[in-house]
């Protein structure tokens, strides 16, 4: 059985204008994505910011000493002891984060946050306790929040993971963590650094020790079993930066884009999107007809959703636009963050909205494929 999705009410067109359901994941090729890559065009010198919590300011540190003399970098950055995207009363840095945005040339960013989030989240005088559902969507709406500011300023964001650490039930913790900031950067179309296996033994587990930057093994974390010492500062730096040097040979033209492909997803510089054009919910064709969804590929609802779902907002040509006229394009990222805005945390069109968690179908609503057509 096929059924064609088509506006039955207000609410549905709006729904369906600002946020594509992309079922099926299909590999994107290198002809169709920006042949600059994630970098845009090449620059002389790019501006780059670290963000973060107190591993920022060791990945600081050692970002500066491998990059010292590099000719294209300019480093600089904003870390706070403590801070976290959970912890908004210490540091808010929704609120903070904007103003460095408008004030300085930020081209790229290195956000390395997320080790103080293993707690509760406070809000409005109560606790909501952690990776419970409300906790899940408020923590997720706040790295989100951070990943689209950024984007939203056209800056290149190099989201680093949160490092393996000691304590078995905090390191248990910050995997959760590092889980919701993958995801988010999968929507977000941004580049995901992982560092958990440069920083554990062969089977997983915490270390001490590892290889340096020459290959010796050295001790690279301190004893407190959270943070880097020098030679793990300067190992995570280089991780990073030779990704960030893949990205500029390619911008320049010197590496092809096959050598480090984009983000599904990801919006570069320039400002162009790496395209997907696999099959879509709610749209129609170039003739104005339905197109055709099949039910059993609609994504399931709730946290156990198919992981093969993802969230698109790409811009709609107004179904009005005059003649000769202007396009009247609603901007999708524009028309999300409006929703957003006006959601309230917890209910279903949060989570929809926030996290791409497809809500529970009704009875006879239009996703409510248990019946048959009509």
């Amino acid at each position: 059985m096929k059924i064609a999705i088509f506006p039955i009410a207000f609410i549905s067109r709006l729904l369906v204008l600002t946020i594509t359901i992309v079922i099926a994941t299909a590999a994107v090729s290198n002809a169709q994505q920006n042949p600059n890559g994630y970098l845009g065009k090449g620059k002389d010198q790019y501006s780059v910011f670290v963000f973060g919590d107190a591993l920022a300011g060791g990945l600081w540190a050692g970002t500066a000493r491998l990059s010292l003399g590099h000719p294209r970098l300019k480093l600089n950055g904003r870390y706070r002891e403590g801070s976290g995207l959970a912890k908004p009363h210490i540091y808010n840095w929704a609120e903070r984060l904007p103003a460095t945005l408008e004030t300085r040339q930020v081209d790229i960013a290195l956000v390395f946050i997320g080790t103080n989030d293993g707690q509760d989240i406070r809000q409005q005088g109560a606790y909501l306790a952690f990776n419970s559902d409300q906790w899940r969507e408020v923590y997720t709406a706040s790295v989100a929040a951070m990943m689209t500011q950024l984007t939203a300023n056209k800056t290149a964001v190099y989201w680093v993971e949160v490092p393996p650490v000691k304590r078995p039930d905090l390191d248990q913790r910050l995997k959760i963590i590092a889980d919701i900031h993958r995801k988010q950067a999968a929507i977000a179309g941004i580049r995901f650094i992982e560092i958990r296996p440069a920083f554990t033994t062969s089977d997983g587990a915490y270390t001490l020790h590892g290889a340096d930057i020459d290959g010796i093994i050295s001790r690279l974390r301190s004893r407190n079993g959270i943070r880097f010492i020098k030679a793990g500062n300067n190992k995570l730096a280089s991780i990073i930066l030779e990704k960030i040097d893949r990205d500029i040979a390619i911008a320049d033209g010197d590496r092809p884009l096959s050598d480090f492909p984009l983000p599904n997803g990801a919006k570069t510089a320039d400002g162009d999107i790496n395209p997907y054009n696999g099959p879509i919910f709610g749209s129609t064709a170039s003739n104005n007809q339905a197109l055709i969804v099949e039910p059993q590929n609609m994504p399931r609802a709730g946290r156990d959703q198919s992981t093969n779902v993802l969230v698109s907002v790409p811009t709609f040509g107004a179904q009005n636009a005059k003649p000769g006229g202007n396009s009247g394009n609603l901007n999708g990222n524009k028309a999300l963050n409006t929703l957003k805005a006006q959601v309230r945390p917890g209910s279903p069109a949060h989570g929809l909205f926030f996290s791409g968690v497809w809500p529970d179908s009704q009875p006879g609503r239009l996703d409510d494929f248990s019946q048959s057509a009509q």
